[in-house]
């Protein structure tokens, strides 16, 4: 006798002890709940049933019943929708997903014939066995249906009975619904991509480690395919491939699903619908993700307006009444969507970094090298397995802002191993610019801290040689680590929080290179799209390791993709998902790829029967885009030379030579006027001694001066024509033009002046 709980396949066998086999009805019972409903709506005469969830008053608490999350909302899920689920950290997200899937909602009207599953991580447990028969015994149905039918075949067997016969054909049918012929065939496609081949899908599941038993309840999940699928922060442990994955998945997914991410471009690729969760209330917008946003925004600043205005009418009530416990809600809003605002642009903050020595500031950084490798192979000393077997170069200049993406197990954190040196190469070299400074923020760098101690004692912890520690508490302060925060233990920190601790200790001796493995892991979407504002203002040079493609997009400059056997430089995000997205293919239907001697978390790159093509090369894509720029720069000049012999054809057309070049002063004439483009009586004041010569004259009629060139004058007794008066006119419009050129000039010169004695002083 154990005193443990029974696993799951232990309820489900419970179900079976007492099955009458002749009887159809009592070989429902062994089938999942939602089943049994479905069937005995449908016994009913209902042929159609909806699954449309439609619960108008919906209430929720929290566990221990100690706080309300939802009071009095609608939730609404209409069937094969795609929906987000948006809301601030703690609203009662997660909640919601464990009521749904419980059952907890069936006594507020949630329906009980459609099938529900929250995708969480596959614990330990006696009921995992392989991969392969893990995925395929969490469909409750089709286990439960083959195990029917393998009973109605044993007795059969022995006593063929009509009842039986008839009641295996049901089965079979079933069986045909669920596609029991190709689900063995289906599952191995769905774990290759995610780094599980045919060799391990033989593994026990409960060897795997966290993030890899994730990826497999991911498969899961589709494999069942359920009628509402709950999916919270599903590319955690995702690498960019599996993401791609992911959206794929998503995007034909055939029942509704919820998804709570802060992976943007997955939100704004794959859902059609958002609801927010917002003041205890379920909102609904029917639009994608990029229109909710600016709806948001707008409905935001609207309700902004209309409380400070509430507020400004209700100065001093009665906080015991109803209209006082109203304004000191509106206030605690106002005060929240102040601060969040704030956060948006100040969460993450990164110096610039320091001048390397022997470096001339006014060098263009993609002139100055930080690390240059080149020929370097790679294996595992005392194996002989080959990580880089081809020789690989790489430079990293100033400039350089390199998003790297790839499989996992292929190779990513080996190179950036050897790139900062925690790794030497087995052949090649590795050079690193002499004061070169690094800073690393890894995916598991917030593990690192002290949860004991405050942030700034952590900061004194780590710089112990500061002496004048306000500056360590301002450079918290610009890390996002305002008023008190900097001062509160760290037990309490969110996932952002910690991530805002560990970049203010990676960034007080500004580095020149920052490398961030997965920085997104754990933060909410308005951390990440702070970290991104940060790592644009940011003036270093940046590798960017993520499965986000919005941050790679935002973030990037040129991207390296790392497959098995593969080592590819693209210029543009597309093209390397379209790479990548050819991998995925090639690994679902066990083509051209093979992953061997896997070794350390990466995997030996194989030699392919063709070479590498040329284009994928670093050195190639940076001689293609510096012929690009000369391209650009010869169009450029092409450009302004053409212009300029237009005008110059122009001018020839519309200026008219000057009647008389050598003024002199007391002359009289006639001089243009630009206001009205007429020419009146005028008397020579002063003659420039340099050429182009410049006239002053002083108008007789109307006593004011202007300075003009000898073709906008004429001598006495002319009669103006049409013809001067457009030529005059046109060289008073290209004198303006050249002015206002000049003064931009100027302007443009003495900003360089500043930034110069800036960098100085620094």
């Amino acid at each position: 006798m154990t005193d443990r709980d029974p696993t799951r396949l232990e309820l489900i066998h419970k179900r079976f002890n007492k099955v009458d086999w002749t009887d159809l009805k009592s070989i429902h019972t062994t089938l999942p709940a939602y089943k049994q409903e479905l069937i005995k709506l449908q016994g009913e005469g209902q042929k159609n049933v909806s699954k449309k969830v439609e619960i108008e008053m919906f209430n929720l608490w929290t566990p221990y019943k100690d706080k309300q999350l939802y009071k009095q909302t609608e939730l609404i899920l209409e069937p094969r929708k795609r929906h987000a689920l948006f809301g601030h950290n703690g609203c009662g997200k997660s909640t919601l997903f464990r009521a749904m899937a419980s059952g907890a909602l069936f006594d507020q009207g949630f329906p009980k014939h459609i099938s529900v599953l929250h995708m969480q991580e596959i614990e330990t447990s006696p009921d995992n066995g392989t991969l392969m028969e893990t995925v395929i015994n969490s469909h409750e149905l089709l286990y439960c249906l083959r195990k029917c039918r393998k009973h109605l075949q044993d007795l059969i067997e022995k006593d063929p009975k009509e009842e039986l016969k008839a009641n295996l054909a049901w089965v079979q049918q079933e069986l045909v619904f669920l596609k029991d012929d190709t689900a063995e065939e289906r599952v191995s496609k769905m774990l290759k991509p995610l780094g599980f081949d045919t060799k391990a899908q033989q593994k026990n599941v409960n060897e795997l480690s966290g993030g890899l038993r994730m990826r497999v309840a991911l498969v899961c999940a589709f494999f069942q395919a359920p009628d509402l699928l709950l999916l919270d922060e599903p590319t955690n442990h995702l690498d960019f491939p599996s993401v791609l994955w992911l959206e794929n998945r998503l995007r034909g997914y055939p029942g509704s699903f919820l998804l709570v991410t802060h992976d943007r471009q997955l939100l704004e690729n794959v859902c059609n619908s958002v609801m927010l969760i917002e003041e205890k209330e379920i909102h609904y917008y029917k639009m994608d993700f990029k229109q909710f946003e600016k709806r948001k925004d707008l409905d935001n600043k609207k309700k902004y307006d209309e409380r400070e205005r509430f507020i400004a009418r209700n100065r001093n009530p009665d906080p015991s009444t109803p209209l006082g416990r109203r304004v000191d809600q509106y206030k605690k809003w106002i005060k929240e969507y102040t601060a969040s605002q704030v956060a948006i642009g100040d969460m993450f903050t990164f110096p610039d970094p320091s001048p390397l020595p022997d470096v001339d500031p006014e060098t263009p950084p993609e002139e100055v090298p930080l690390i240059d490798m080149k020929g370097v192979t790679f294996g595992y000393p005392g194996t002989d397995v080959m990580i880089f077997k081809k020789p690989t170069n790489c430079k990293i200049t100033a400039a350089t802002r390199m998003g790297i993406m790839g499989p996992n197990g292929a190779g990513k954190s080996t190179f950036l191993k050897l790139l900062t040196g925690r790794l030497k190469a087995t052949t090649g070299t590795v050079t690193t610019a002499k004061g070169f400074k690094l800073a690393y923020f890894g995916q598991h760098s917030a593990e690192e801290l002290d949860l004991d101690m405050t942030p700034f004692e952590w900061m004194c912890f780590k710089y112990p040689e500061v002496k004048q520690q306000g500056k360590l508490r301002h450079h918290l302060k610009k890390a996002g680590m305002q008023g008190e925060m900097s001062d509160t233990r760290m037990k309490g920190f969110s996932g952002g929080q910690k991530a805002r601790v560990i970049f203010a200790q990676l960034t007080y001796e500004c580095p020149h290179l920052l490398i961030m493995d997965e920085p997104t892991n754990f933060l909410d979407l308005e951390s990440v799209d702070s970290l991104i504002n940060a790592c644009n203002k940011y003036k270093g040079a940046m590798l960017l390791v993520t499965h986000s493609r919005h941050m790679l997009h935002s973030c990037g400059n040129i991207y390296l993709s790392i497959t098995p056997g593969k080592f590819s430089f693209f210029e543009k995000i597309s093209d390397c998902e379209r790479a990548t997205y050819s991998f995925i293919k090639d690994v679902e239907e066990g083509g051209k790829v093979k992953v061997t001697k896997v070794q350390g978390g990466s995997g030996e790159q194989v030699e392919d029967e063709e070479e590498e093509e040329e284009e994928f090369t670093m050195e190639a894509i940076m001689k293609r885009r510096q012929r690009h720029k000369e391209q650009l720069a010869a169009a450029e000049k092409a450009k302004i030379d053409e212009k300029k012999a237009k005008e110059e054809e122009r001018k020839a057309k519309v200026v008219i030579a000057a009647q008389k070049e050598n003024w002199k002063v007391g002359e009289m004439c006639q001089a243009f006027w630009y206001e009205d483009r007429k020419f009146y009586k005028a008397k020579v004041r002063q003659v420039s001694k340099k050429k182009p010569a410049k006239v002053c004259v002083t108008f007789m009629k109307y006593g004011n001066s202007v300075v003009l060139v000898p073709a906008q004058l004429l001598e006495e007794g002319v009669k103006p024509t049409k013809e001067m008066r457009q030529s005059a006119y046109f060289l008073h419009v290209e004198a303006v033009k050249a002015k206002k050129a000049a003064q931009a000039a100027k302007k443009e010169r003495m900003k360089q002046e500043r930034m110069k004695k800036r960098r100085e002083r620094r």
